[in-house]
């Protein structure tokens, strides 16, 4: 676990999905490359992490272990985090962080949960 407490965001090679992805595999040992088919590259190839994560995946209405937490800034940008505990295990600019729901909604304007589809 102190592994993916040591990783680091960079917009071109390593942003939140990346980052879901690895915890997923590492924490469930499941591969959920196949939620976030074309998202996986650089953030300067304005893709739409919520419209992708939309058709993809199962919405839910409240939080499982393991489900997709998806966050829309204030600003129309999209991220996202792995729910984990009870919080929501996420990678930002300012590294690694788990925080709780209530924490996320003070900074986040909408959050929504996915059940991963990983039969694609």
């Amino acid at each position: 676990m102190n592994e993916l407490f040591k990783k680091r965001y960079n917009p071109k090679s390593y942003h939140c999905v990346h980052f879901l992805i690895d915890s997923a595999k590492f924490i469930y040992g499941l591969d959920y490359t196949p939620c976030f088919i074309g998202l996986t590259g650089s953030l300067d190839e304005a893709v739409k992490t919520s419209r992708d994560t939309v058709h993809r995946n199962k919405k839910i209405d409240n939080p499982a272990e393991g489900c997709i937490v998806l966050m829309s800034n204030y600003n129309g940008s999209s991220h996202v985090g792995l729910y984990y505990k009870g919080r929501v295990f996420h990678l930002t600019e300012n590294g690694v962080q788990r925080p709780t729901l209530q924490q996320i909604s003070l900074y986040f304007k909408r959050v929504r949960f996915y059940e991963p589809n990983l039969n694609y």
